[in-house]
């Protein structure tokens, strides 16, 4: 059945781009100026987007920039029904999601996070505010303007957690024009979601409000079939932003942006693969409520000042954010052996970036900034026993970070179709960590502090007006940290950064008068001092490690073509070999009996498919219709470093078909129409495998009615 979907989807692209010679060879005729304003107009509804995109920190065309990067603008977000962060990875190469309840960390060219892991190696960043836990990143997408995926490390721009790449989330901002909209969504499983969003000047070119809201629920898809309980996977989410934007001079634009989420979640999917306690695909049995609460709120206040050869910007922010978690640990319903996990974070955010660029197209073009952050952080987590009504462990870990950096970039134009960029970082941060255990009599007490130089180089060439290459190499690093989960003395407590460098090359062409675009990276990453789990001899605890070295090397094609008025073609596929080149563990035998070494040198990576690719189709009928096919395909991945535990390749097919006109839209889409079976996260639990169900068939109905 794949096979044949695949099939279809390239004929679909072989035909449509047989009739590409056949316009392009059509004789020239003397034309009059209306006639050539006409096709001029005909022409540029043909052509492709051109997307300006802020990845360097400046406005740019993504083609010009020597960077491999997906970008995706409000109206493609809509057109591929994207809601969350595990929607939108699927449409770029290369770029994988570890979901589960509360751990969504972002695996990018294959290089991934240990179990526990408090940040993802990859950044993640909303309007230029760092949002540096990955157990808050998968949130929920609207009133966005566009998304930036970075790939490779970014630290001489973004510093610390950036060492496989970036993702940058732009909301949209008010402006002269009044915007107001209304949408309202049904899906599977008494699933709703209504959104808001309101655009409005309330003095003409001097100050602009903006607002957006969004709620969304769902009774889930799972049963617990030791009561009969079928919502015990629902959801209940709240999303709103206001933006304040001023404009009192030409040269002036000052916006306030404050958000808020509130997550409701009952994250009772984990269930037992094999073994004798196995249940069925979306079955639990379990005897615990369990649940998820996320709060978070941010302020943002930016301030812009351009002036006629240079631009300043100020981004101040403040991030509050928090996670309650209760779980059942034993994942089974059995009254001798029942056992509980609680689980809380709670987040507080301070930081200030300050930058300057150049302007305009200019032989030399540079940015430089200072950034600064303060950073407090408290993680609580008591694991009972309750058939023993007792209490396991609870430690509790104070972590405070602060942290200062300078930065500067410059690109470098020597003859026309030339450019050198140079960039250069200092990063220095200090980390104090602080845990107590009164339930096993543990005070650990500690420091860490890292001064970090992060360069980066790239060279890109003009080959003709639409044909650029470039080579780069670059530097970045996953920066170390405390080991709240399981840490019987000081020794145990902490682990440092690993550190990975980048060398790329590839190619960005437009074909077609910017029909087709097609680009293409190769790249190789040197992994070191690589953050593992193993077990520490002396304690018998597991330990968080800097004791592996590892590798990727892979390659990305994008590839998007408008054969035809109306007619849209998407493809992308990424392969990425990411494997330990040295890793000794100490790990338990079969029977938990004693400590013994084992080799994973040649392993692939945790969470880390070899290939990824999706294959759309889209096309707009003139009277407003609608019509859309998208294919993803992931490779097998694994869920620990021993490569015990795994999921195999898998491929999901998503429909919709709509109606548009200029005031409201109405789509019945379906995403995983075909019912595919996969999991989104799978590890062991003794000698047998946990995992969570991939979400199945979805269908659902979306009115969007615009003001």
């Amino acid at each position: 059945m794949r096979m044949k979907v695949i099939s279809v989807l390239f004929v679909i692209v072989a035909i449509s781009f047989g009739n590409i010679p056949a316009v392009l060879a059509q004789p020239r005729q003397v034309q009059n100026e209306e006639e050539i304003e006409k096709n001029q107009d005909a022409l540029e509804t043909q052509q492709l987007e051109q997307v300006v995109v802020t990845a360097r920190k400046k406005e740019e065309n993504v083609q010009d920039v020597p960077i491999s990067m997906d970008v995706f603008s409000d109206s493609q977000l809509e057109e591929r029904t994207v809601r969350s962060m595990v929607d939108l990875i699927k449409f770029s190469p290369n770029v994988f999601i570890k979901e589960s309840h509360v751990e969504h960390a972002l695996t990018i060219r294959g290089i991934s996070s240990f179990k526990s892991a408090i940040y993802s190696p990859a950044g993640f960043y909303v309007d230029d505010i760092s949002y540096p836990l990955h157990y808050t990143q998968n949130t929920a997408l609207f009133d966005v303007e566009r998304i930036e995926i970075l790939k490779g490390p970014q630290g001489t721009l973004y510093g610390r957690n950036s060492e496989s790449g970036v993702l940058n989330i732009v909301t949209r901002q008010p402006g002269n024009e009044p915007q107001a909209s209304v949408s309202a969504e049904y899906a599977s499983d008494s699933t709703y979601r209504f959104g808001a969003n309101l655009k409005q000047p309330i003095v003409k070119d001097t100050l602009y409000f903006g607002g957006a809201f969004q709620f969304d629920t769902s009774d889930g898809y799972f049963t617990n079939i030791a009561d009969g309980d079928d919502e015990v996977m629902d959801w209940e989410h709240l999303n709103g932003r206001v933006t304040l934007r001023w404009t009192p001079a030409t040269a002036w634009d000052i916006a306030f942006i404050t958000d808020i989420q509130s997550e409701n979640d009952h994250g009772g999917g984990f269930r037992y693969i094999d073994g004798p306690c196995a249940t069925d695909r979306f079955e639990t049995q379990k005897d615990t409520d369990e649940y998820v609460d996320q709060d978070s709120n941010s302020q943002n206040l930016r301030v812009k000042y351009k002036a006629d050869n240079f631009e300043v910007l100020s981004v101040t922010s403040m991030l509050d954010q928090s996670l309650d978690k209760q779980n059942d640990a034993d994942a089974w319903n059995s009254s001798s052996n029942q056992k509980l996990n609680i689980f809380k974070i709670d987040e507080h955010q301070y930081s200030q970036e300050l930058r300057i660029s150049s302007t305009g197209p200019r032989t030399f073009e540079w940015l430089a900034g200072v950034y600064g952050f303060i950073e407090d952080t408290t993680f609580d987590f008591q694991y009972d026993w309750i058939s023993m009504s007792k209490t396991i462990k609870h430690p509790v870990t104070d972590i405070e970070s602060s942290g200062l950096a300078a930065f500067m970039q410059g690109t470098y134009t020597p003859m026309q179709k030339l450019h050198i960029t140079a960039g250069l970082r200092f990063d220095h941060q200090k980390m104090d960590g602080r845990q107590h255990d009164d339930v096993q009599g543990i005070t650990n007490d500690d420091s860490q502090t890292c001064d970090e130089i992060l360069p980066k180089i790239a060279v890109n060439y003009d080959i003709a007006p639409d044909v650029m290459g470039y080579v780069s190499a670059s530097k970045g690093y996953l920066v170390g940290g405390f080991n709240w989960l399981n840490s019987p003395n000081d020794d145990t407590f902490t682990y440092d950064s690993e550190y990975t460098w980048n060398y790329e090359a590839g190619v960005k062409t437009a074909w077609c008068s910017g029909r087709l675009v097609s680009n293409l990276s190769v790249f190789y990453i040197d992994i070191k001092d690589k953050q593992v789990t193993e077990t520490d001899p002396d304690t018998m605890a597991t330990t968080i490690t800097n004791a592996a070295k590892a590798h990727a090397q892979g390659l990305e094609l994008q590839l998007q073509a408008k054969p035809l008025t109306g007619l849209d073609l998407f493809a992308g596929f990424g392969y990425t070999k990411s494997t330990f080149d040295d890793f000794k563990a100490l790990v338990w035998n079969d029977d938990n009996t004693a400590l013994i070494q084992k080799d994973y040198s040649g392993n692939d990576l945790t969470y880390a498919p070899r290939y990824t690719y999706n294959l759309g189709v889209q096309y707009r009928f003139l009277n407003g219709l609608f019509c859309r096919a998208d294919y993803f395909g992931t490779d097998k991945f694994y869920g620990d470093s021993a490569n015990k535990t795994s999921q195999c390749a898998y491929a999901t097919l998503n429909l919709k078909v709509g109606y548009e006109q200029e005031g409201f839209d109405v789509y019945l889409w379906a995403k995983n129409i075909l019912d595919e079976e996969y999991l989104t996260w799978v590890n062991t639990s003794g000698n047998h495998t946990i995992g969570l169900d991939g979400d199945p068939r979805v269908c659902g109905v979306t009115v969007n009615i615009r003001f």
